[in-house]
């Protein structure tokens, strides 16, 4: 989200806001966003991406106790 502060910041009045062009924009935005995520989880998948999570914290406290 820019900052009125930002340069490129252009104000529009709400009378000239067309928000049925604002809603498709958003859709597009993140139609486009999902795409990227599936395609970045169809790339981890093929690849064989696999994440471990090494659990010794528990261990170690319950020895200690």
């Amino acid at each position: 989200m820019k900052s009125i502060l930002d340069p490129t910041f252009h104000y529009v009045p709400s009378v000239e806001t067309d928000l049925k062009k604002t809603f498709s924009r958003i859709r597009r935005e993140m139609e486009k966003a999902k795409a990227q995520k599936q395609a970045i989880e169809q790339a981890m998948s093929a690849a064989g991406a696999t994440r471990v999570i090494m659990l010794n914290r528990a261990k170690e406290s319950a020895t200690q106790r």
